[in-house]
This record gives structure tokens, sequence and C-alpha cells, in this order.
């Protein structure tokens, strides 16, 4: 029988249209299956939130969905957004139709995604539905880049001039200052250029692209290259799948350029910036290269990393011992290690990639100390959902914004729903992992790999050959342990066991980048600030891109994916208060609407 899938979706969409021209939360609620989930960047408040059932989403929109004044629905039909088939992961033999629409609402204009699953009854409701505020009403996002479109016959234009002086505004009168260089801080920069809000980066490093050239030398992007493109900059079709750490360096460097942005490297604080709650600015003195500058942002965004400084644990006796002993970030490769009795605490991402560098290298032996189990997936596995979600023959923004419309609490329910088929799909890595002596998970809860770095960095993938070194003995595995103390030549575990060593590696991951912040900003900014990273209890970033919890102070994490999508809605939040639109404390729940 064949589907109409634009009627099923005509309909629904005009039950909804009707609920939000009536103002009815409860028939807006009614509209979803029961434990359906509704998404808003900035919508229906200047927040972003995931509500899932009926109760919470009716007790959002109730004091919300007015105040939104939505008119003017649109299915969207334009290609990759018409109507079609939708496959949700553990629902498989569920009917099940997306759709794309537009509308406008009270701030600017507005932009939908919606997955209807068919009930037992044979109406079609939703699973998700995720609605964005996509501009501003005349602020909209620039199409190409500003000032380098030259007009002719404009007479007395000096374009180059024209350029030079935005530079010069941006140097010396930024209305956001960038904390770090990174993909994160550019994405930002370039997001804010093209919605004309002048931002400056700084960046401590001597080159843009230096905190990856200064990670250890074997690194590569565990993420397909349409995973980890960059905002607006398509990489040549000829580029690598999975990008080493020194290619995406220069990348970074020529993106920057690329893109016109203005960043200023061996800059950084030369002291604690003071915020003004009478003038709503930073008083800021930053360090260029010797020279000491004066400036006053409104803004602040710390895109310092989502990884901080290196977390090395406290272990009795370490000046004691007379090997080496240093963090897998200052690992610059496994030649100086030939012949040596190598340790490697830690069983993630770093880990595995050290453990193997050390072999190939001609390590006498390689241990891997797992302290507590570990998720670990078949990079075959994880690539192939990554170009389900991120299809080379769709346009990268069409991309992130349908992967944008799964709630992340929506997506963990059926990534947990699905364990079971992740876990046959890889039986044969994890056989050889087993054999070797890992224990593995698949999430505490069973979430699988990408929920589980969402919510706290862990998990990595791993391909056959990594697979086999563990297998056969190469690198050995010790699971359950921990370091207690060091000798002259040996670690003590945990079990009271002993591990002759000339090296030891802590691949034991970083601090947040919260407690690395309070050394620049001092306790009395950063304690007011939310917790940064992982996911709240709605399945959001927590404490990223939306109010810090102190004025004028927003952090910037996650990934090339995150910071891609999530740029547009921090933007236009700072757009907002720029125009007067937005008035804010710094609280989540401190915006009041100046519309």
């Amino acid at each position: 029988m064949t589907v109409d899938y634009r009627k099923i979706a005509s309909d629904w969409l005009s039950a909804l249209a009707s609920a939000f021209s009536a103002g009815d939360a409860t028939l807006v609620a009614q509209l979803f299956v029961p434990d359906g989930w509704l998404r808003d960047f900035l919508v229906f408040t200047w927040d972003i939130r995931s509500l899932e059932g009926h109760a919470r989403i009716a007790s959002y929109l109730a004091n919300a969905l007015v105040a939104a004044q939505i008119t003017d629905v649109r299915l969207n039909e334009i290609p990759n957004f018409a109507p079609r088939a939708a496959v949700v992961p553990s629902l498989e033999d569920t009917p099940a139709v997306e759709l794309a629409f537009t509308f406008e609402c009270r701030h600017g204009h507005g932009r939908a995604h919606a997955r209807l699953l068919c009930d037992v009854e044979g109406s079609y409701k939703a699973l998700s539905l995720f609605t964005e505020l996509s501009d501003l009403k005349g602020h909209e996002e620039l199409g190409t880049l500003p000032l380098r479109d030259d007009v002719t016959g404009i007479p007395g234009r000096d374009m180059q001039q024209e350029w030079a002086d935005w530079v010069q505004e941006v140097e010396t009168k930024p209305y956001v200052l960038i904390v770090g260089a990174g993909q994160t801080g550019l994405h930002m920069a370039a997001r804010f250029k093209q919605m004309n809000i002048p931002a400056l980066v700084i960046e401590r490093h001597p080159r843009i692209g230096d905190s990856w050239r200064r990670r250890y030398p074997t690194l590569t992007l565990h993420t397909v290259r349409r995973h980890h493109t960059m905002l607006y900059q398509p990489y040549p079709s000829n580029w690598p799948e999975f990008t080493p750490r020194d290619k995406l360096a220069d990348w970074l460097e020529l993106y920057a350029s690329i893109q016109d942005l203005v960043v200023w490297t061996n800059a950084e604080f030369k002291e604690r910036p003071v915020y003004s709650t009478e003038t709503n600015d930073w008083d800021v003195t930053i360090t260029r290269e010797g020279f000491e500058v004066k400036l006053r942002p409104a803004h602040i965004v710390l895109a310092t990393g989502t990884l901080g400084e290196p977390n090395i644990p406290d272990i009795p006796d370490m000046e004691r011992f007379q090997g080496c002993v240093l963090h897998s970030h200052e690992y610059t490769g496994g030649t100086q290690f030939a012949g040596k009795r190598a340790v490697v605490v830690g069983a993630g991402n770093s880990a595995i990639d050290v453990c193997q560098d050390l072999v190939f290298h001609g390590a006498q032996s390689v241990t891997m100390l797992q302290r507590s189990v570990t998720c670990v997936m078949a990079r075959e596995f994880v690539s192939g959902m990554q170009r389900a979600a991120f299809p080379e023959d769709v346009p990268l923004d069409i991309a992130d914004f349908k992967w944008a419309s799964f709630p992340l609490g929506l997506m963990k329910k059926l990534m947990i729903a699905s364990e079971g088929a992740m876990w046959d799909a890889q039986k044969e890595l994890h056989d050889k992992l087993r054999k070797g002596g890992l224990n593995l998970n698949m999430g505490p809860e069973g979430q699988g790999l990408y929920l589980l770095v969402m919510e706290r960095g862990g998990g990595y993938w791993l391909d056959k050959g990594g697979a086999d070194l563990i297998a056969d003995g190469s690198i050995k595995v010790r699971s359950g342990v921990s370091p207690q103390k060091f000798t002259d030549r040996s670690i003590v575990l945990s079990d009271g066991s002993e591990l002759d060593a000339d090296v030891v590696v802590f691949a034991t991951g970083y601090v947040n980048m919260r407690e690395v912040n309070a050394e620049l900003f001092g306790e009395n900014v950063i304690g007011k600030t939310d917790e940064v990273y992982g996911l709240d209890e709605e399945g959001e970033i927590r404490g990223s891109y939306r109010p810090s919890g102190h004025p004028g102070l927003w952090f910037a994490s996650g990934d090339f994916f995150v910071s891609r999508i999530m740029s547009k809605a921090l933007a236009i939040q700072l757009k907002a208060i720029q125009l007067g639109l937005l008035k804010h404390d710094g609280r989540r729940d401190g915006a009041v609407d100046k519309v």
C-alpha cells in the first residue's frame, strides 16, 4: 500500500498550527505520543530546553505559548526536508514519518523538525518536535562574508579600507571576547561575524591550531570527516576520513584566514577580568606579545576546551620513582621508550592510542591498567552511525539541523533499548578484547558510546588492529586495579601486586574546563556559574551556550557538531542583548524580554 507521507505530515501540522493559534498548551501536548519529546531552542523562552511527556510539555508551554506568537506555519518541501518515511532506532517496525516546517514568532523566524509515529489506531503523533529560533527579524545571518563582496559602480568605495576599519573596530571595541582559538572558539567567531557581532579571539599559543599540534603525535580524530567539518567550510573532496592532529591544526589556521577572523595569538589575560554591573561590561587587560592592551567587551565566551588541564592522580612516593612519569598530554611518541617497560594508567581513548604507539616503537612490554569498566565500540560500527547521521549527499547545515532535532534524552532511551543489537553487531571485536582481559560495557546504562561521550567524555572506538594487540597480549591488560604507590623501579597496585616499569604514562583524563577557568577569573566569578559539560536532567549540555550564572560570561564546549549547531543559539542570545531585545542577569531564569 502506498503511503502518502505529505498528507500525514500536513494533517498533523495543521492540527499543531491550530493548537498554536488557539494558545492551547494541552492541545499541543496531546499531539505527541505519551512519552514524546519537545526540544526548544529560544522559541518559547530565552533558553535551551528538552521536555518529555504530555505533562512536562504542557507545563512548559502553559505560560509561553501565547507569548511566542507563532504564526505562518508552513510545511517545508524543499529537497532533504520534504515529508518522508523515517527510521527510529529500536522502533524500526513502527511506521514513522519525518517532516520539517517554518514559522514566524515573536522574536523572528523559526524552523522545526518532527518525527511522527503511527499508534495502534492508525493516528500519527509526534515522538519528537524540535523548534528553533533561526534568526532575529531584521538581523538575519549573512550568507556571504561581510565587506568582501566588491560592488562595482559605487563612487569612492574602498573595500580594503572598509575591511581595515572593521578589523580596527574589532581589535579596539570588541562586543565579545572569545578565549581560545580551537575549533569551538573559531566556530563562535565565524558565526558572530556573519551576524555582525564584533568578536575578537585570543589564543595563548603562538599559532592557531597549537592546541592540537601539542597533543600526542599519534592522535587522529575518532570521527568521520563530515562530523568534524568546520562551519561554512567543507573539506576538499580528497580529505582523509579520519584526520590526523597536525593536518587538523593547519586547517584551523587556514580556516581563520579564509573566514576573516580576528585572532590574537601569544595573547592571554594579564590579570583577572573584572565585571561592572553598572556598565555591563568587563575590564580586561591582555598581554599580547609583550604589550598590554585594555579592552571593555560586554561578553566573554570561554572556548578553552572541554578538556581542561591534565589530571594526574596523587600517587604516594612518585618522586621516588627513577623512571619517567608523564601525562598522555605530554607524550611525544614511543621512539624514546624503545626497549623500556611501559605502564599506561587508564583504558580510554588516549590510553589505547599510547599503548599501540609504544608497541609499534619497540617497547619491551606495555601494560594497560584498566581501573574500571570501559565502553569500547568498533570503529566501523561507529563510523557507519556517523555517516548515516551526516551523509555526504546532504548539505551539512541540513544534516546538522536534523541531528540536532533528536533530543539527547530520547536518543539515550532508544540506544539503551538497542543495547542488545549493539553487542551483537560488534561481537568479534568484544570477544578479542575480553580474551585480552578487558572489562567491557555499553555505558553504565547501556546507552552506547555517543551518549557516554556527551555525558562524561568516556569510552572510545577501536579498529581490528588495536583489538588484535590486546587479544595476543602485545598490550597486557590488568583490569580492576589502580596504582597505590611507587617504588624505585616499579609501581604497586591495589591488589598488592607489583609491576616493574621504566615509564608510567597517566592517560587519566583532564579536569573540567570550569575548574581551569576558576584560576583565570577567581572563585567569586566562577563560583556563581553552573556546572559545565555533561548532560543535565533534561538531556541538554550543562552550562554551555546558555546563561552561565554570571552576567556577561558564557561557556562554549563540546565537539565539532555541537559548536556548529549551538553557536547559532549563543549568537542569537548575544545579538538580542546587543539590540536591547533581551536583558539578562546571567542566570538561566534571569532573562527579561524587552520586545
